[in-house]
């Protein structure tokens, strides 16, 4: 994004309150192509004020064409942002120490990332003497990541769009919370989902942040939507079968289900479409991921 859209995003934040804020992920966006015609992008987004896709995994989207048909679609009828994690510095209002530690927490689940984070950005010097931000962000994107050529030719880097948007949410969840009431994360990664939980432990830990005032982050996994969808009535009894046999596969999901006595008990299993189809009549569920 160009400094003046920077400046005007800052500017719709502090002149807007209770925002409903989605950010995207690749994986998401790849299963809305595959139902679009059944359920359209309107009925989807019409909850949020505004949608993120960060940058890195906007390259991932422009793989496909569909992907990238769908969002310039959506552009058309929802407020959608394609920001540049060269400008996330702007979002934190230049405060780079903080920003480093978002990135640190956001790789927690990775060592190795962790290890090259330490050895080759902080270099063992006190976090306030770090290199310049679009500096040491370039060698992590460059160097840090894991790295495939796809036949397309492009070079793909391990989990970049997972970490730019944990590091997005947390942005927007820690600097933002006066104007944003909802952050939620469509993705059905789970790479995406661990990032962010571990960064919350994390950051949960650190004083810098343990009592400052943050917005939650939630995510809509595609388990999650078809649920949703179930209720809203956008997908009938008659259609549920067909629509989860085309269109779901075998998948571990995070839930809770209230007991009889109120309580409520925690489960994580791997269900497969037989499985899902029950759990969709029932009303006692919450889907968490």
């Amino acid at each position: 994004m160009k400094e003046n859209d920077i400046d005007d995003l800052k500017k719709y934040f502090s002149t807007n309150k209770s925002l409903k804020v989605c950010i995207l992920d690749n994986n998401s966006i790849e299963f809305l192509t595959w139902i679009h015609a059944i359920i359209n992008p309107e009925k989807i987004f019409s909850l949020y004020d505004i949608i993120f896709i960060p940058r890195w995994v906007w390259v991932e989207v422009c793989d496909s064409e569909n992907r990238e048909r769908y969002i310039n679609h959506l552009k058309q009828i929802s407020k959608v942002e394609i920001i540049d994690e060269v400008d996330y510095l702007s979002l934190v209002n230049y405060k780079e120490v903080e920003l480093y530690y978002f990135f640190l927490y956001c790789c927690y689940n990775v060592s190795r990332l962790v290890s090259f984070i330490k050895r080759n950005i902080l270099k063992n010097r006190p976090v306030e003497d770090l290199d310049p931000y679009e500096q040491w962000l370039t060698l992590f994107y460059e160097e840090g990541l894991d790295q495939k050529r796809l036949s397309n030719d492009r070079i793909q880097r391990k989990n970049a769009g997972e970490i730019s948007i944990a590091v997005l949410s947390y942005i927007l969840s820690y600097y933002y919370s006066e104007s944003i009431d909802t952050i939620t994360i469509f993705s059905s990664d789970r790479d995406t989902y661990e990032f962010v939980s571990k960064a919350r432990e994390m950051l949960n830990k650190d004083e810098r942040f343990t009592h400052r005032s943050n917005t939650s982050i939630t995510f809509k996994s595609n388990d999650f939507l078809i649920y949703e969808w179930t209720r809203s009535g956008y997908i009938d009894e008659q259609s549920i079968y067909n629509f989860v046999r085309n269109y779901r596969q075998t998948r571990r999901i995070k839930f809770t289900r209230k007991k009889q006595d109120y309580s409520i008990e925690e489960q994580e299993k791997l269900i497969d479409n037989t499985a899902f189809l029950e759990m969709l009549q029932d009303n006692t569920l919450h889907l968490i991921f």
